[in-house]
C-alpha cells in the first residue's frame, strides 16, 4: 500500500470516529445529566475500543505503511475529539441550565 493510501485510510478511520462521536452527542442532547453522562462517556469508550480493534486488525492483516497510517489517524482523531468535547460542553445539561436566567418573585 502506498504512503498516501495509508494516510488516507488512517484519516478516514479518524473521520468515521468523529462522525460517530457527533451522532452520539446528538443522541445525548436534551437528556438528564446522568443519562447524558452515560451516553457520552459510554459512547466514547465504545468508539475508542472499536478504533483500537480496527487499527490492530489493519496493522496485522494488511500491508499498510505504518507511519502515514498512524499520522492520518492521529490528526483526524485529535481534531475530532477536540470538536466533540466542545460540542458536548455546549450541549450538556449543566450548560443549558446555566444559560437560563434566574428570576426572583416580586
Amino acid at each position: 500500500m502506498t504512503p498516501l493510501a495509508s494516510f488516507l485510510l488512517g484519516a478516514s478511520l479518524g473521520l468515521a470516529h468523529t462522525i460517530v462521536g457527533v451522532v452520539t452527542a446528538r443522541v445525548a442532547e436534551g437528556r438528564s445529566y446522568q443519562v447524558f453522562a452515560v451516553i457520552a462517556l459510554g459512547g466514547t469508550l465504545f468508539r475508542m475500543l472499536a478504533v483500537l480493534a480496527v487499527v490492530v486488525g489493519i496493522l496485522l492483516l494488511t500491508s499498510v505503511e505504518v507511519a502515514p497510517f498512524i499520522g492520518g489517524l492521529g490528526v483526524t482523531f485529535v481534531i475530532g475529539l477536540a470538536a466533540e468535547v466542545l460540542l458536548l460542553l455546549r450541549r450538556s445539561p449543566q450548560a443549558s441550565a446555566s444559560e437560563t436566567p434566574v428570576t426572583t418573585p416580586a
